[in-house]
């Protein structure tokens, strides 16, 4: 329960810092013009074509992702570190290996800048699993300087059934067409 007043009170956050920032962009320059040929350039990917593994490209301005490797069954691996932490009937746990860097001028947290979720067959995206303890998880809420890589796996609980088809999204938090910022990327 706290989770989600904890998600619906950054969500309000967001909302309102997105709208400050909108409010505060000038009219396009010759400078805005060379951003946008830079983002065409990064690969086009869909669910059913998402960017190979090791290819990093920019999901929100400024801040890059690449999927490493993904370990599809990872039950052994979240029970090796509690015990406590099984998947729910039919699930099981995939663990997502990414980098993040911040190619920004300004310091700042992925948490605050990056949405990221696995997508499975059924399009409805889930959210990172909240387990505690797991070693190697990557902490998006930690501040990050301008050139600053970090490398983490991101644990997910997916349907069993689903984790074939299965990609991971990666998107800006602050977006006006989110249909078109979406990158899919490919987990295996």
């Amino acid at each position: 329960m706290s989770k989600k007043y904890l998600r619906a009170g950054l969500g309000v956050c967001l909302i309102a810092a997105a709208m400050f920032a909108t409010l505060g962009e000038s009219s396009s320059s010759s400078s805005d013009s060379g951003e946008k040929d830079e983002k065409s350039a990064a690969p086009a990917s869909s669910q059913a074509s998402p960017i190979p593994l090791g290819t990093e490209v920019e999901v929100a301005k400024g801040w890059n992702m690449k999927v490493n490797s993904a370990e599809l069954d990872a039950n052994a691996t979240v029970a090796a570190a509690n015990e406590f932490f099984t998947p729910d009937e039919g699930k099981q746990y995939v663990l997502v290996n990414v980098t993040i860097t911040n190619n920004s001028d300004q310091p700042d947290e992925p948490l605050f800048a990056i949405d990221i979720s696995a997508l499975p067959p059924s399009g409805v995206a889930v959210d990172p699993a909240f387990l505690l303890g797991l070693p190697g998880e990557i902490e998006t809420s930690a501040q990050m300087q301008p050139g600053a890589s970090m490398t983490g796996v991101i644990p997910f609980e997916i349907p069993t059934a689903e984790v074939a088809g299965t990609v991971l999204l990666g998107e800006s938090t602050f977006t006006m067409d989110e249909a078109k910022d979406q990158k899919f990327f490919a987990i295996q």
